[in-house]
């Protein structure tokens, strides 16, 4: 009895093994340094599994070929595969059981040069509190391609007695995510983030409320030089520069308004200005989940909290904030707000020609990131289409 005992036992662990087997999709891919132009060797990979918060589901290490493997005990369950190379994340959405290619970079203190190709504030209010919610796009085209990875990536300045409310960061190819800011010693309307700046575009989203009391005085303050600014508000509100010719003539889009900075870019300080009224804007801020636990951290990377996926509330189409914006402007990086100025009625007449020119560099610019691997296949696709679809809009304006 004993022995047929012993036996049943092996056959259970047996089956419990292939069954647990069978239960388990294996994750291939390679980690490659677009620094260096070398398999990045020995670096942490981590499979993190989404759902009410992040958990840890697989780790291993890059070979000397710059291979892993990783076994998801979950398949069906969504996942992010995260690198840690010179202690700044890299994480891939999990899609398909194709191998993934994923690309890091050295880390260095600091990039000279480092700008923005679009920010936007959008300016909402009750009539007892004022909302404000700025939105930066920041982008980092080093040559050999590196990380900017220090405490202070960027900077948060708050106008008198307002109060931050919330910070939201995002890479290229990353996920949003909740970014702890730190106070500056002794002052409370200073912060610094140290979420890294990696190749391509890095999208920054934070918010705050002050008190109003009238009309309420803004005098923003830039922690790059932006190639493109504007306020978005509703049409209820008052916009009022506080410097005639600091700003355009507003345009409309989409229930919005949007006046946009003379001066391009903008360095420093924004011009100051003035706001009243009541009014909600139509654009939605994006409001990624509540930030879960998380793979320890490890070097200057310590400040990214990843959320669950993002749940944005969406706009039309279902689109999230970010979206909706580039397609206002048209895209993150193009050479202005020319869209809206378009169809004004007083547009200049050369105008549609601006746009047509400005729609076919930032077209190139687009073909020039996906072959750098500066965006992801998914990102290409979104903002080509949207891209295409205003070039088509500005040739038919064009022939009638």
């Amino acid at each position: 009895m004993k022995i047929h005992s012993e036996v049943g036992k092996f056959l259970l662990i047996g089956c419990l093994g292939v069954l647990s087997a069978a239960g388990a999709d294996t994750i291939t891919g390679t980690v490659h340094n677009r620094t260096t132009g070398q398999a990045s060797v020995g670096d942490d990979v981590v499979l993190l599994r989404l759902g009410e918060g992040m958990q840890e589901a697989a780790r291993t290490k890059t070979d000397a070929q710059g291979a892993f493997m990783l076994s998801a005990t979950a398949p069906d369950a969504q996942h992010i595969v995260r690198v840690m190379h010179q202690g700044v994340n890299y994480d891939q959405t999990l899609r398909g059981k194709a191998p993934l290619e994923i690309k890091v970079f050295d880390a260095v203190a600091k990039i000279p040069g480092l700008s923005g190709t679009m920010g936007v504030v959008q300016i909402e209010s009750d009539g007892q509190t004022l909302k404000v919610t700025e939105k930066y796009s920041i982008r980092n085209i080093s040559n050999p391609p590196v990380t900017q990875s220090g405490a202070r990536n960027f900077e948060i300045s708050l106008p008198p007695k307002a109060v931050l409310d919330s910070v939201d960061a995002k890479s290229g190819q990353g996920v949003w995510v909740k970014v702890p800011p730190v106070p500056d010693k002794g002052r409370s309307d200073r912060f610094a983030l140290g979420f890294p700046l990696r190749p391509g575009d890095t999208l920054f989203n934070y918010s705050y409320h002050l008190p109003v009391r009238g009309a309420t005085a803004l005098h923003l303050h830039l922690s790059y030089p932006i190639e493109r600014f504007a306020v978005m508000h509703a049409p209820s509100m008052t916009f009022k520069p506080s410097r005639p010719g600091t700003f355009k003539a507003p345009g409309i889009a989409d229930g919005v308004e949007i006046d946009e900075a003379a001066v391009e870019p903008v360095v420093g300080d924004v011009p100051p200005f003035e706001i009243s009224g009541v009014g909600v804007s139509a654009v939605a801020a994006p409001s990624p989940a509540v930030a879960a636990p998380q793979t320890p951290p490890t070097g200057n990377n310590a400040q990214a909290v990843p959320p669950a996926p993002p749940t944005a509330p969406a706009g039309r189409e279902g689109m999230p904030l970010w979206t909706i914006v580039t397609a206002i402007v048209v895209v993150a990086g193009l050479g202005g707000f020319l869209l809206l100025r378009v169809g004004k009625r007083d547009a200049s007449p050369d105008a549609g020609n601006s746009l047509q020119e400005a729609l076919k560099e930032e077209l190139l610019h687009l073909e020039t990131e996906r072959q750098n691997g500066s965006i992801s296949e998914e990102e290409y696709v979104s903002a080509k289409k949207a891209l295409d679809v205003s070039l088509q809009r500005t040739l038919a304006r064009k022939g009638s």
